[in-house]
């Protein structure tokens, strides 16, 4: 097998140099079985806050669940039905909208750990998971449903500290290695910097380094994005950390963002080469993009600390038409610009962004709009208050001694049933779950909610 050697910049090579030594490709890494078991969950019912389009309010019938998740943070995502969940040590999943769950189980023992899951065609999952006080484990997962197996697999090769590992998975072909690969998944993740990503062709064997940052050269190049459908760009949606945009047709595009300082706003990853070049589209990207199973594009920005702008485009960004959305409850978002989520469903016509607003008292409310998207124009169709939004929540290591939240996570159902993290009074504190409480002793700790059902 071919060795690839990939050029790191100074400051990234001197901060990962006991981690990643000279970063090249080598074989892959074998995977060792992972167990589902079913795990004892408890389900709690909760009816929350609705806004319609004319800020009408009613109330809605949701549950939540403690299940999975750390002290600050759970992540959610979908496949198809199911329900994926990887915001602590181990990967869960729900067939029944959350009611009951299965949790993944490694031979590695892991202590508090989190991570990122993601769907693929035919049904496959790929996942990324990150434990510091263990070893400083980070492994690649997979569920292969073919054969209906789990595996998970060592990633040695990283940064120190390789927190808020986020996943994208990106059609091919690809060539790794010399040889033809029918997708790639791509990991970012670490505290100091995280212009290091990794690539793997099997989505367990993270052994090919990428810099966006340190590959680009030369002009950027004209790109089109082609309008095609493909059922599992639905599912395939990434965390907006990882600042990718993966396309129906095949390939891969990442915007431009503070850590990898592209020098344009946007750049793809050569299928042969698996180097980053800048292109031009026909629009300037910015925010959150999702390319949905239509194969039309949807695009969220935080306007300002009160707005969301959300765009669509039917023609591969050529033409737009967008939505400012507002919580009619009133607030301002907590976080950065990025402190959001956003998920399309493309069979369904219809979009989910999630944030969290704080009003005067800097109490937290989680919030949830629904848009129709099925025609050019988007349209609001309501807008969720999830949870008491009675407690004031912290972001990150800041937060140790307090309630935290650290991300947004929301998920679209195929029956427009919501899934989203939250948290507020009556959501679990750190040291009744399984995760370290020296991290957040006394505090809060995010749980999912999942609406009931959705009624047009």
């Amino acid at each position: 097998m071919n060795r690839r050697t990939r050029r790191l910049s100074l400051a990234v090579a001197a901060l990962s140099a006991l981690a990643i030594g000279s970063a090249i490709a080598g074989p892959p890494i074998p995977g060792a079985p992972a167990t589902p078991k079913a795990y004892p969950s408890t389900s709690h019912a909760a009816a929350y806050r609705t806004f319609d389009a004319k800020g009408h309010v009613t109330k809605t019938a949701w549950h939540w669940t403690a299940t999975g998740g750390n002290c600050c943070e759970t992540y959610v995502s979908t496949l198809g039905n199911r329900l994926l969940e990887y915001g602590g040590s181990y990967p869960y999943y729900s067939d029944d909208h959350g009611k009951t769950w299965t949790q993944v189980d490694f031979l590695t023992p892991l202590y508090n750990g989190e991570g990122a899951l993601v769907g693929g065609p035919g049904g496959d999952i790929f996942g990324i998971g990150w434990d510091p006080y263990t070893g400083d484990h980070l492994q690649g997962v997979r569920y292969t449903a073919a054969s209906k197996k789990w595996e998970v697999a060592e990633a040695p090769i990283k940064t120190p500290f390789f927190d808020r590992e986020w996943i994208t998975y990106a059609k091919g072909p690809w060539t790794v290695d010399g040889a033809t690969a029918p997708y790639i998944t791509l990991v970012r993740g670490g505290t100091a910097t995280k212009q290091v990503e990794l690539i793997s062709s099997d989505g367990m064997s993270y052994t090919t380094v990428t810099v966006p940052h340190d590959d680009i050269t030369g002009d950027p190049v004209r790109m089109s994005i082609p309008v095609v459908k493909n059922p599992a760009a639905d599912d395939w949606q990434p965390n907006p950390g990882t600042f990718t945009v993966p396309l129906n047709a095949g390939g891969l595009l990442l915007l431009n963002n503070s850590e990898d300082a592209l020098g344009c706003p946007a750049a793809r990853l050569n299928a042969s080469t698996l180097k980053w070049q800048c292109v031009t589209l026909p629009w300037t990207p910015k925010g959150v993009v999702r390319q949905d199973s239509r194969g039309w594009l949807t695009q969220v920005v935080r306007a300002s600390n009160d707005e969301i702008d959300l765009q669509t485009s039917p023609d591969g960004g050529r033409s737009w038409k967008s939505i400012v959305l507002t919580a009619p409850m009133g607030g301002k978002f907590e976080g950065g610009a990025d402190f959001f989520d956003v998920k399309v469903n493309g069979k369904l016509g219809q979009a989910v962004i999630a944030t969290r607003t704080d009003d005067k008292k800097s109490q937290g409310q989680d919030v949830v709009w629904r848009v129709d998207v099925s025609k050019a124009q988007p349209k609001l169709l309501a807008t969720y208050a999830v949870g008491k939004g009675d407690i004031s929540t912290i972001i990150g290591v800041a937060g140790a001694t307090a309630d935290r939240f650290d991300f947004p996570s929301v998920a679209l159902f195929p029956d427009g049933r919501i899934a989203v993290s939250f948290d507020d009074s009556t959501t679990p504190k750190s040291k009744v779950r399984d995760t370290v409480p020296a991290t957040n002793p006394t505090g809060h700790s995010p749980a999912v909610a999942i609406l009931d059902a959705w009624r047009p």
